[in-house]
């Protein structure tokens, strides 16, 4: 099981990692380490990359949430995340980069959609979780 301090150091520094990256760029990263690298598929392919990384983002949030949280806690939210992220991240991996159409019309099923949506759903479960936990921990402790 990974420690509550390795999992919120990793998870904090891959969170600043892809808001530094989102805030220089694709095509500025790509022309910095390939000359003329904006016209190459550099960009797309660390589109794809950014993607699929961005459930980390929820990942920090929650593991901050629960590091000053009872062992128990964290050890029930975490190994539900230890399975949800890895997931997650084969979803969008699998995912069209652009609408078919077999997607919903207003909704169409992209990378985009998915990572949103499986983060979505990532927090979603987890706070119900983590309160769920915490609930049943205090009441154990109030019982003695």
């Amino acid at each position: 099981m990974i420690t509550r301090k390795t999992l919120l150091i990793v998870s904090g520094l891959l969170s600043i990692l892809l808001l530094v990256w989102d805030y220089i760029g694709n095509y500025h990263i790509c022309d910095f380490f390939i000359n003329g690298g904006a016209i190459s598929n550099c960009p797309f392919v660390l589109t794809d990359i950014g993607i699929n990384l961005f459930p980390i983002i929820p990942l920090f949030l929650l593991s901050l949430i629960t590091y000053g949280m009872r062992e128990d806690v964290y050890r029930t939210w975490a190994r539900f995340a230890i399975g949800w992220i890895p997931v997650s991240m084969v979803l969008i991996f699998l995912s069209p980069e652009y609408a078919t159409s077999f997607g919903i019309a207003l909704y169409p099923i992209t990378k985009g959609t998915v990572a949103f949506a499986s983060s979505l759903f990532f927090v979603i479960i987890s706070l119900i979780l983590i309160f769920w936990r915490y609930s049943i921990s205090r009441r154990k402790i109030r019982q003695g």
